[in-house]
């Protein structure tokens, strides 16, 4: 009908794929069957060389709630979630990646903190599975291997350390404004986090695992630890304008609790 425009969803759901074949299906599968259905995702093909844009273009074709935007040239995850923040219409962004699963009340979940608590950011705890994972979220079986988070975050306690995992994390823009990712490779996440709560307030979590981190593929950009280190070096650097010798007390502080998590 003329002039009929689409309603809003309460949630977008950013997801870059790059190459992603392989895993792109189970991954979005589990967002577009979270209990809370009124969402949009929003995938960003990083120019895959594989069969990455032929499943999505089917993905859309079966589910309007999807959208694919594809970027020339490689561009990296920030600009990548970027170009979907640029586009995206809920109130709410949460971040899922294209190798990465979601359980199915994932999202009711933490909107009902959201609500109830007015925190601008909020998080999870999460499983780890191997990189060779399959069968999607409902195939899983919990094998103990979950990462704890706090309850409550401030801004100086995640700048000693990032507790929240990019897949679990969700905002409220009606709480933060527009906010960008800084193309910080291996640190964008956490560098995104401190710029929604230095305007205040304080990160709620649920201590419970509601997602499934996939553990990085060797050689892959999260499983080179120099790097991990270097970004981390540039977020405190960069961004937060710290001193050397404050930088390096933080990234020594952060580098001890990524180790226990086994992240770097």
């Amino acid at each position: 009908m003329p002039g009929r425009t689409e309603p809003t969803p309460r949630v977008s759901v950013v997801m870059p794929a790059y190459n992603s074949a392989g895993t792109l299906l189970d991954s979005a599968q589990s967002v577009l069957d979270q209990t809370f259905a009124d969402l949009e995702l929003v995938v960003v093909d990083d120019s895959s060389t594989d069969t990455t844009p032929n499943l999505l273009a089917r993905l859309a074709g079966r589910d309007p709630r999807v959208r694919v935007i594809r970027l020339e040239g490689r561009n990296g995850p920030a600009r990548a979630r970027n170009a979907a923040l640029d586009v995206a219409r809920g109130r709410y962004v949460a971040f899922c990646d294209a190798d990465d699963l979601w359980l199915p009340e994932k999202l009711a979940r933490q909107l009902a903190l959201a609500e109830e608590s007015g925190a601008p950011l909020v998080y999870s705890g999460y499983h780890r599975i191997d990189a060779g994972f399959t069968g999607g979220a409902a195939a899983f079986r919990p094998a103990g291997r979950v990462v704890r988070v706090p309850t409550t975050l401030t801004r100086a306690e995640l700048l000693r350390r990032n507790a929240v995992g990019c897949l679990t994390a969700m905002y409220d823009r009606d709480r933060t404004g527009e906010v960008r990712m800084p193309d910080i490779p291996g640190a964008e996440d956490w560098a995104l986090w401190l710029r929604i709560l230095r305007g205040g307030g304080t990160a709620v979590g649920i201590d419970e695992p509601l997602a499934l981190y996939r553990t990085a593929q060797p050689g892959s950009h999260s499983a080179q630890r120099w790097r991990a280190v270097q970004a981390v070096w540039r977020v405190l650097r960069e961004e937060e304008g710290l001193s050397v010798p404050a930088a390096a007390v933080h990234l020594v502080t952060d580098a001890i609790a990524a180790l226990r998590k086994g992240t770097i």
